[in-house]
């Protein structure tokens, strides 16, 4: 393998293992939905951030670097720009797991509030999400890419759901008179609205990948011209 090659495979490595440190956040940050361990689980995700933040940094100066020595065209000039975008989606995956955890905190501080069992559906969809996006980045696999992208529209019919549920008339009259405190509903309101953040954020990646193996740029394109 020629030196050049070596350097866009360990590249390669580098995004796929920050890729792991942000699903694993994202694992961390779900299974505390419903743990009885919410601040240990929660510190750890903090502590992750730092990490994560620290390696967007690293790789985007070894992406620039590469770009000024080799001069890439073509696909690899496609896949260095993945590159730089793909870190960008992860480090705003970090923060939505960190604003997921605060999110948390606040629903668990009613200690009267159960979470949605669609909360849980979300969080379970998303987690695999992640891990289909990254894994068609590791493994230049277009059709795997597009697959993640339609399990989108799931992520969203769910949070449709609970912002149903949450918000329902019965709700909104309780809350009115005062008979009930709005601050768990609220809290889980966050919770999905992050989740599906974090859906759209593992879409974006997977939409690079999509651009990376075929130079076929589906960003902004409706449903219909995307699947072809």
């Amino acid at each position: 393998m020629k030196k050049q090659e070596q350097e866009w495979e360990g590249l390669r490595r580098r995004v796929i293992e920050m890729g792991n440190l942000a699903e694993a956040m994202v694992g961390v940050a779900v299974e505390a939905i419903t743990s009885s361990e919410v601040d240990s689980l929660i510190k750890k995700v903090l502590q992750q951030e730092e990490q994560l933040d620290k390696m967007q940094l690293a790789v985007d100066k070894e992406a620039i670097r590469l770009l000024t020595v080799y001069s890439p065209v073509a696909a690899d000039l496609r896949f260095i720009m993945t590159v730089s975008r793909i870190t960008g989606e992860l480090e705003r995956v970090g923060d939505h797991a960190t604003n997921l955890c605060e999110s948390i905190q606040l629903m668990t501080a009613k200690t009267h509030v159960t979470p949605s069992e669609n909360l849980q559906k979300m969080g379970s969809l998303v987690s695999t999400m992640m891990h289909d996006a990254l894994d068609a980045f590791a493994r230049n696999d277009m059709l795997a890419a597009r697959s993640t992208i339609a399990q989108d529209d799931m992520i969203d019919a769910i949070n449709d759901q609970v912002l149903e549920e949450l918000l329902s008339d019965q709700l909104v009259r309780e809350v009115l008179s005062g008979t009930k405190d709005i601050a768990g509903s609220l809290a889980q309101l966050l919770i999905a609205r992050s989740l599906e953040r974090i859906g759209d954020q593992a879409t974006n990646i997977s939409e690079e990948v999509v651009y990376m193996v075929k130079g076929d740029d589906i960003r902004h394109r409706t449903d219909e011209s995307s699947n072809g």
